[in-house]
């Protein structure tokens, strides 16, 4: 049986489809990944095979985007905006639909991580009664509260994305999301409740082949290493941690360890703090947790701006929860459930720069007592339980009868690509 895995990110930056795509593996299938862009380096062993949508991305068509993306930020008329939304719909088709459908094969399984791909899928699917499974990562529709949407975001984007996740929410086999609290917000608009598969992590995935971070950037035993893991989101604390370095001895640092961080350091006048600043480092997903255990501290930021953020249970917690690191973090629901309890770090009451460095300070302090308490909390958070979980959900999935999808879904280019 073939699964086929899709993601809009290159695999090197979607650690939950690696883990899955990992999972369907374990299962005898033979699993499948088409990336939205070439991974920069393999990673992953023969079990999974990993394949390019597009093949790469030319200069004229970054270029492009780069226009569409300066004019999103302008206020054009209603004229602008439809010429706009014309250039987006087109180029979002070419990407989700047409390219993709080029790679794709008959499956009993497809598994999207992205719902911009049901179009591709639906047709192939009806064909063969193949079973589709949407995977939300976040709760799409409120990463950004409403009052911070850019205009044509509001008006045009956001209406036509929600109206492609609305469709697949409806007609998708299974549901997957991952945390409850997501759960909970996707059921309210959609009348469906997802599973939930938290992002634990997979410590037999791992990889110790790249260098340690202590030793990546020539630390001394003496120093004091913080570490941020995760590319760059909105609902990041980013400049609470950078402020909070002016509040901490000199021999404290701070890494950020993903995409997105780049130019952080030209914010800091003084020269000792930007060498106290390290940015643009990154790592394979199978290498993150051995990459950070030689740190001292893990900083989890993620404030609780907007409905998706105030229910964020991300990759990040659980990475350095499997390196045994304290954890010093902002107050989110989910992520204290999934804590349950165990003091393995502080949770910030105030969210201002010398209130984090005090808690970095006073863990720093106790750091022998907390590591055992992380590690004593990895060892309750694994993947192994999460994939039973999930393979049991495929198994009872693939022994339902096949239920024909609407002609509307199945015949997708009609569907989906009609004018509003």
């Amino acid at each position: 049986m073939t699964a086929i895995s899709l993601t809009p990110l290159p695999l090197d930056r979607d650690s939950r489809a690696f883990r899955i795509a990992s999972t369907l593996a374990d299962a005898e299938f033979r699993s499948v990944v088409l990336e939205g862009r070439p991974s920069a380096r393999r990673f992953w062993d023969d079990s999974i095979e990993v394949r390019p949508l597009t093949g790469g991305v030319g200069a004229s068509a970054q270029a492009a985007r780069g226009f569409v993306a300066g004019l999103r930020e302008r206020q054009l008329g209603t004229a602008g905006e439809w010429a706009l939304y014309a250039l987006f719909r087109g180029d979002e088709w070419w990407r989700h639909c047409h390219l993709t459908r080029r790679q794709l094969a008959p499956a009993r399984i497809f598994y999207l991580h992205s719902f911009e791909f049901f179009r591709a899928v639906a047709p192939l699917a009806a064909r063969h009664g193949s079973r589709v499974i949407y995977d939300a990562h976040d709760f799409y529709r409120g990463i950004d509260p409403v009052a911070q949407q850019r205009q044509f975001d509001r008006k045009r984007l956001r209406p036509f994305l929600d109206r492609l996740e609305d469709r697949l929410l409806a007609e998708a086999d299974a549901v997957v999301t991952v945390s409850s609290g997501v759960a909970g917000l996707v059921e309210a608009v959609s009348g469906r409740r997802p599973f939930v598969i938290r992002n634990c992590h997979d410590e037999r995935l791992d990889r110790s082949s790249a260098a340690d971070l202590r030793t990546a950037l020539g630390l001394t035993p003496a120093a004091r290493l913080c570490v941020v893991v995760g590319n760059r989101k909105p609902g990041m604390a980013v400049d609470l941690a950078v402020a909070a370095l002016s509040h901490l001895p000199e021999q404290f640092h701070l890494a950020f360890l993903g995409h997105g961080y780049e130019g952080l350091e030209h914010g800091l006048l003084d020269q000792s703090l930007r060498d106290r600043l390290h940015v643009g480092r990154t790592v394979a997903p199978s290498e993150v947790v051995p990459t950070i255990r030689s740190a001292d501290i893990g900083l989890v930021l993620y404030e609780p701006y907007s409905e998706n953020y105030r229910y964020a249970l991300p990759n990040g917690f659980f990475q350095v929860v499997a390196a045994s690191l304290p954890v010093v973090r902002l107050p989110l629901q989910e992520i204290e459930r999934a804590i349950g309890g165990r003091v393995i770090g502080e949770c910030l009451a105030r969210l201002d720069p010398a209130s984090l460095a005090s808690a970095i300070l006073r863990c720093e302090k106790q750091s022998a007592e907390l590591r055992c308490e992380s590690a004593a909390l990895a060892q309750t958070l694994r993947w192994e339980e999460e994939g039973q979980r999930l393979r049991a959900m495929i198994d009872q999935l693939l022994a339902r009868p096949v239920t024909a999808r609407p002609a509307r879904v199945a015949a997708a280019d009609g569907a989906f690509l009609q004018p509003e």
